[in-house]
């Protein structure tokens, strides 16, 4: 530890970063415009040291407050301007490492007596950023280019003043262009309160102790990680899972996780993996390690801050212009899929290591369901975004959770009184699927279904869905969860059920969209299920 900063000051230090960038969060949510954020909380808060290391983070979603890393990183790599007042905007995954173009992310750099002591950043989930179809999510994307306005890092706001020009092109290129203003206004401004907290810490203990405090929190924290890998044992595991279809072709892809711990060391590898699909499924890099670090977190990190120094004694390693290492200029609005069929097939490997601390599959899908069309009246366009959940896989102790975002989710289901805020869209059926949880010595948690019924003419439909072919696996003798589904007009003659990734299909007035999603793996043998147990189940109707 270094002299400069004792133990007391340290956790005061660190915990008043937490705090900050949990207040960060807060305000966000409280002065959004859309339901994806407002609703849906599809947003992330955290706080930089000087050299762009993350140090703190809100507790929001688990794979997007990491990849706030490396655009930060890149933006340090390359010598980017940074001035008092600044506020950088950005979303491409190619040009500056980030996510998906709906994941719009802001840094703002805090000084104290003219030196740069950090950063704070958000990343938001956008209603809409133009492209071939509303919410950005176009299944049958074959480039980036298809999905939407590519914003490489730009100052939004320069000296404190708002690049109005920047604005402008940025709202003439999206279907609600308030919303996203007000969503934005509320990520730059909840950078505010970061920038505050790094002040006040260099005010408090000086310039010199916050950056030693914040060096220390890394330290300190990759110390703990390496102690807990001994939690693994020494070895090699290989886990498998797949990607149903890249809504292009029927064919499945392949996920394939080769974890190896070696000393106070854990590598892994993707070699295996398919390669780059056509459709808009693929993961960059980023995503990858993100995803790879969660699972770490999850498993063997209770207690340890998360922060980037989860980096240090974590290699990944993945083929290049692979599923899980897109190059451009592959499509990668829907590369969640893929996120979440890592955190599965590296479940399936570790559960051959640490059985006691993984769960079986679970429903791995963000299940998307866009609607959206012009207003008659006026012919503005109108966007709805739906994201629904489902069932946990089952744990070594207890049974799945039902119907709630589980892994590298962290998302909830719009209300129904907020989907109907919309004249269009009426909410029909929203109830759990009983018998969709994988039987086991604990069994996997049920899926939802929830109905919405269009009531104009013209809308325009898009999914994204998946684990519909590929059901969530069990663990140790658990039977898999039953796999999900759309079905249009369902308990009607005219009842279809539709591929799971569609783009842009017309629907008329009256007709009702079901979102059926996936329920979790069982764990363990099901014979040995405790009786009372299955009594239960019975009871309240999930059998």
């Amino acid at each position: 530890m270094s002299a400069a900063v004792d133990p007391i000051t340290l956790a005061l230090i660190r915990n008043r970063l937490v705090a900050g960038a949990e207040q960060m969060a807060v305000t966000l949510w409280k002065s959004s415009f859309s339901t994806v954020i407002r609703e849906v909380l599809d947003y992330s808060t955290a706080i930089f040291d000087a050299e762009g290391r993350m140090v703190a983070q809100s507790s929001q979603i688990p794979f997007q407050m990491m990849t706030m890393s490396a655009p930060m990183g890149y933006l340090i790599r390359t010598g980017y301007d940074w001035q008092p007042g600044d506020v950088v905007l950005l979303n491409d995954p190619y040009a500056c490492e980030a996510q998906h173009l709906p994941d719009y992310i802001v840094f703002r750099p805090a000084f104290s007596g003219g030196e740069l002591i950090g950063f704070a950043g958000a990343i938001g989930h956008m209603l809409d950023t133009g492209g071939g179809a509303a919410g950005g999510y176009l299944a049958s994307a074959t480039e980036i280019y298809h999905e939407g306005l590519r914003i490489p890092p730009s100052k939004v706001i320069r000296g404190g003043e708002l690049n109005e020009e920047l604005l402008r092109l940025i709202l003439l290129n999206v279907r609600e262009p308030e919303k996203l203003r007000g969503d934005l206004t509320a990520m730059w401004a909840c950078t505010s309160l970061g920038e505050a907290t790094l002040h006040a810490l260099a005010d408090e203990y000086g310039p010199a102790t916050a950056r030693a405090a914040m060096a220390e929190i890394l330290d300190s924290t990759e110390r703990q990680v390496r102690q807990r890998l001994s939690l693994i044992p020494e070895g090699v595991y290989r886990g498998v899972d797949h990607v149903d279809d890249d809504g292009i072709t029927d064919d499945p892809l392949r996920i394939e996780a080769t974890v190896t711990r070696r000393g106070d060391a854990l590598e892994v590898d993707f070699a295996g993996t398919s390669p780059q699909p056509a459709g808009p499924v693929s993961a960059t890099m980023e995503m990858t390690r993100s995803s790879v670090m969660y699972v770490a977190m999850a498993t063997i990190g209770e207690d340890i801050p998360k922060n980037d120094a989860w980096r240090r004694p974590i290699t990944v390693r993945a083929p290049e212009r692979s599923l899980v290492n897109a190059g451009p200029p592959a499509p990668v609005a829907s590369r969640v899929t893929t996120c979440h069929r890592i955190v599965d097939a590296m479940m399936q490997a570790l559960v051959q290591a640490i059985p006691d601390r993984v769960t079986a599959g679970y429903y791995g899908a963000s299940n998307i369901c866009n609607i959206g069309g012009f207003d008659a009246d006026t012919g503005a366009p109108w966007v709805h975004f739906e994201i629904e959940v489902g069932g946990w896989g089952a744990r070594p102790t207890s049974d799945g959770l039902d119907a709630y975002s589980a892994h590298v989710h962290n998302l909830a289901t719009t209300p129904i009184e907020v989907v109907e805020s919309n004249p269009r869209l009426r909410v029909e059926h929203y109830s759990l699927l009983p018998g969709t949880g994988g039987a086991g010595r604990f069994r996997g948690g049920l899926g939802l279904r929830r109905d919405i019924r269009v009531l104009v003419d013209g809308a325009r439909l898009n999914l994204l869905g998946d684990h519909y072919k590929f059901a969530p696996l069990g663990m140790l003798g658990g039977s898999p969860g039953v796999s999900g589904r759309y079905v249009l007009n369902p308990d009607t003659d005219d009842e279809r059920r539709l591929p799971n990734k569609v783009s842009n299909m017309t629907m008329a007035a009256g007709a009702v969209i079901s979102m059926q999603t996936s329920g979790g793996g069982g764990y363990g043998d099901p014979a040995e299920r405790d009786p009372d147990l299955i009594a239960r189940d019975r009871r309240e109707g999930k059998i």
